[in-house]
């Protein structure tokens, strides 16, 4: 197990780095994030460098016993980069430059950029990249900052070419002829600036795709730099769980040796555990294995504001939270708060002062406690029957076409991923483009996007006996963002046995509900698929006063042997708490023991034992009734008949 701290020693003077080394071995750190935002303290001047600091920052800290991942530091680079190749700086959507004095402002299609970032990432793996202390990698931090430069249009009319056939192709695909955007050349194809307005759907969505493969293509050169120099040593880069919608995680975690993110919860009294898990669930999705979060929050956040201190025992908490969900490493950002910059609201370990507080003991006693359990922990890894499908394409299609104007992609998934949750059901948040049949059921919310391989893909999970859920705006359009010109859901109509007869965005004021035997009455949200049986049971249909009256909304069907179920609205959560909760008893899901409200159950399995991870995010005690046997780990006692927790406290059980 990895713990320990985001680390900024060029913040500091060098005489206090050994109280700082100190502090973390005592904390029971092992591990230390360096580097990613020191570019200007390795690299002064252009082709001057100076790695001396670094060195002896990292050869404190492993004598201290603690190791390093070093971070690409291609996420801030220098004023004097910038001084002097200004075409380096992103152009914003609304057509502006950036102006030098935050991060993240580079443009990653630059070649003065590209070229600056790899001979710094060169510089630094040649100097660093063989030292035994050093373990690891980040590749930048935190993409996804699109840039609208007049570069990023060239190359993206090359990229199109490469895509396409010929003009001719492309025109056809995206359907130019409307409004005569028919393109005769490459260079007349533009960028989806604010300028244009809403853009054409297929060059939207296309621009989108090209922007993850710029960033692909920046993180491969560096990637490429570091197996060579750094052979042997793991690569990462820290995402932002299931909400950002700029890129396409999936596509750019394929070349990373594990996938790791960063987790502020904010520590808001009122928060759900399900909308941390889905990030969770989402990161150790991109790989289908266990993960890091790179950045996990050590005290109240704030670049102008300052947000609520963490409550005694939500620190150790959501620890717990992480690990039981795959995480095989925690970082904590930051060790110190800086004194200075934007983030000096953005409190770490420390305080500002560098003294101890009640964070720091709280975060030194979950170090003793995870070095206590580790051997349990080492090798093991959740396990999942379910999968919820994060379709990137289909959420770059309704950034630029809703449909609704209330509807969210993210927000209509983890109305499925709550349902599981609540279930204590572990959940694969992964794509379409792994072998499903691992599966017992397959969930794929509004899969607006739907290409033929998907489809191909779907059918046969379906075919060879998966149970496929799938709900509204499904395979509406092609790859292209064309509309399909078939009835739909277009390229499973047969799978679903069914054909949206009409379809109706609603007003948030409208009345619609749907009445289904032996669930709870529900309203019906967001979108209405009136729909039209034609080998599908129908299993709830719309009630007798509002659009579509008593035309079904909800419909199953046997295909080849699986099952197909359809659901044309968005019903409320406690409709599908219930529904969802049928399904996966009818299938064997493996339900987790019952919880209280709020009280999350994880599991992690080696071989034949589970290590239930039980975590308590109410402000009150709570007792587990439903885990009666087993050892709990933390405090070494025999279960017998449930577990109590403190507010905000945790158990780990092994059974």
């Amino acid at each position: 197990m990895r713990y320990g701290a985001c680390y900024y020693p060029e913040h500091w003077p060098e005489d206090r780095w050994p109280t700082d080394a100190k502090l973390m071995r005592d904390a029971g750190f092992n591990v230390v994030r360096m580097a990613e935002f020191a570019w200007v303290h390795m690299e002064p001047s252009e082709g001057r460098f100076n790695f001396d600091w670094l060195h002896r920052a990292i050869d404190l800290l492993a004598d201290h016993g603690i190791q390093t991942v070093l971070g690409t530091p291609t996420a801030a680079p220098p004023a004097w980069l910038a001084q002097k190749r200004p075409d380096i700086m992103r152009v914003r959507e609304d057509g502006h430059r950036c102006v030098f004095g935050l991060r993240q402002h580079g443009c990653v299609n630059s070649p003065d950029f590209r070229r600056a970032s790899d001979r710094i990432v060169r510089a630094m793996a040649g100097e660093l990249g063989k030292h035994d202390a050093v373990i690891g990698w980040q590749i930048d931090n935190e993409f996804g900052q699109p840039c609208y430069c007049a570069v990023c249009r060239a190359e993206f009319q090359r990229w199109l070419a490469d895509l396409y056939s010929g003009l001719d192709a492309l025109n056809a695909a995206w359907g130019t002829t409307f409004w005569s955007q028919i393109y005769s050349d490459w260079s007349q194809i533009p960028t989806p600036t604010a300028a244009m307005g809403p853009p054409n759907p297929g060059l939207g969505l296309d621009y989108r795709r090209f922007m993850t493969s710029s960033f692909d293509t920046f993180q491969a050169s560096q990637i490429a730099i570091l197996r060579e120099l750094s052979p042997g040593k793991p690569i990462t880069h820290n995402f932002m769980g299931f909400l950002p919608e700029t890129l396409d995680y999936r596509q750019l975690a394929r070349d990373l040796d594990f996938a790791s993110w960063d987790n502020y919860p904010m520590y808001r009294p009122d928060l759900a555990p399900a909308r941390i898990a889905v990030n969770h669930d989402q990161t150790r999705g991109l790989k289908r294995r266990n993960f890091w979060v790179m950045e996990q929050q050590s005290g109240p956040a704030g670049w102008g504001t300052m947000m609520s201190q963490p409550r005694p025992g939500q620190l150790r908490l959501f620890v717990y939270h992480a690990v039981g969900r795959g995480a095989d490493g925690i970082l904590y950002f930051r060790w110190r708060p800086c004194r200075y910059g934007i983030e000096q609201y953005w409190h770490g370990i420390l305080d500002h002062d560098g003294s101890t507080n009640r964070r720091y003991d709280e975060i030194s006693k979950v170090g003793a406690e995870l070095k206590s359990i580790w051997g349990e922990l080492e090798g093991s890894e959740p396990v999942a029957e379910v999968a919820i499908i994060n379709d990137y394409d289909s959420r770059f299609a309704f950034q630029i076409q809703k449909s609704n104007p209330e509807f969210a992609y993210a927000d209509h998934a983890r109305l499925y991923y709550d349902a599981l949750h609540r279930l204590n059901v572990t959940v694969d948040v992964t794509c379409c483009d792994i072998d499903l049949r691992r599966y017992k059921i397959v969930i794929a919310p509004a899969l607006f996007v739907l290409k033929e391989e998907t489809a191909v893909k779907l059918r046969d999970y379906v075919e060879s006996g998966g149970m496929l859920i799938a709900t509204f705006r499904t395979g509406v359009k092609d790859q292209y963002s064309r509309i399909y010109d078939e009835p739909l859901p277009a390229r499973l109509r047969d799978v679903f046995g069914i054909r949206v007869a009409e379809y109706s965005s609603p007003f948030a004021t409208e009345e619609n509900r749907i009445i289904a035997d032996g669930f709870p009455e529900s309203t019906a949200r967001l979108w209405l698929d009136a729909l039209e049986p034609d080998t599908a049971q129908v299993l709830a249909v719309y009630d007798p006063g509002g659009f579509a009256a008593g035309q079904p909304a909800i419909t199953r069907n046997s295909f080849g042997s699986g099952t197909a179920i359809y659901v044309g609205c968005a019903p409320s959560q406690d409709f599908l708490n219930a529904f969802v909760r049928a399904i996966c008893e009818e299938r064997g899901v493996t339900l987790g023991p019952a919880s209280p409200p709020n009280v999350e159950i994880a599991v992690r399995r080696k071989g034949d034992t589970e290590l239930l991870f039980i975590t308590n995010h109410n402000a009150e005690p709570v007792s587990v009734d439903s885990v009666t046997a087993g050892s709990e780990l933390l405090t070494g006692r025999a279960v017998d008949g449930g577990v109590s927790l403190e507010p905000y406290g945790v158990a780990v059980v092994r059974r």
